[in-house]
């Protein structure tokens, strides 16, 4: 990874996911793009042009004068951190966040974006934000997702949730070079009703693949694939949850409002959600 690119609104939710993604630069040998994005108001087509044009300038200095004061906020945290060193490209926008960061994925080659999220503040929340469900679906780059809750303190054990697909093999080929930079375990897990059905010579081939990396395979019996992934991250201790995003997969759950509810506990656990390539 050498292109990190971290949206933020300026909240304490995003300072707080600021410090993952300066970390996660920071042991990529990354840089971190900063942006913020801002939406103008749309005024009657029968307003004064002059008038209009005034308002537009007056939000835009605002704006403006706001990102400026920001940004040495931002290189403050990053000092406090140790992380001053870490090498920090600011960009300021003006349009809907989700089309700015489709943009700037492709025309910066963004190897993933981070994003602070709120987590669950009452049983109908969901997990993560509306602009974080928006960026995974529709961006080519991974989307790390940082709860209000988490707290860095290194990644020392990482969870990948798998079918043994061969899109799953391409995910896990980048995440072991993820993991190496914090010299972190893999713990794989596949969730299967009847163990036995399992495809021994897949799971045998992918031993063998990945023999000599920090990779652990665990098959676990179970109906309910959502419960027995989080207990297997509770069990396990695990500091990031990785999954691949496919159309109706463990990570659609995540996002309903009945998994929030079930799932609340784990607000402080980062995912990382990849597209299924």
């Amino acid at each position: 990874m050498k292109k990190i690119l971290f949206p933020t609104d300026f909240s304490e939710t995003a300072n707080n996911a600021l410090i993952y993604a300066l970390k996660m630069a920071d042991s990529q040998k990354a840089t971190l793009f900063v942006l913020h994005a801002y939406e103008m108001p749309v005024i009657s087509a029968t307003a004064n042009p002059v008038m209009v044009q005034d308002v537009y300038k007056s939000i835009e200095l605002s704006n403006f004068e706001n990102f400026k004061d920001q940004v040495p906020f931002i290189r403050d945290i990053a000092k406090e951190n140790n992380l001053d060193h870490v090498p920090m490209h600011f960009i300021l926008e003006e349009g809907f966040l989700n089309t700015i960061l489709k943009k700037r994925v492709e025309e910066e080659e963004i190897d993933l974006v981070v994003m602070g999220t709120n987590g669950n503040s009452g049983w109908d929340r969901k997990l993560l934000g509306s602009n974080t469900v928006n960026a995974i679906n529709s961006l080519k780059a991974p989307v790390l997702s940082v709860p209000h809750d988490a707290v860095f303190n290194g990644i020392n054990s990482i969870a990948f949730s798998t079918l043994f697909a061969a899109s799953d093999k391409i995910v896990l080929d980048k995440l072991v070079k993820i993991a190496k930079g914090y010299d972190a375990t893999i713990k794989c897990i596949h969730v299967i009703e009847d163990v036995e059905k399992v495809n021994r010579e897949v799971v045998e081939s992918w031993l063998e693949y990945y023999d000599g990396n920090p990779i652990t395979f665990t098959l676990v019996e179970g109906k309910d694939v959502e419960k027995e992934i989080f207990t297997f991250l509770d069990k396990e201790n695990i500091d990031l949850l990785v999954s691949v995003k496919r159309n109706r997969s463990f990570l659609e759950k995540l996002f309903t409002s009945s998994m929030t509810k079930k799932l609340s506990y784990h607000t402080h656990v980062p995912i990382i959600a990849f597209h299924e390539e």
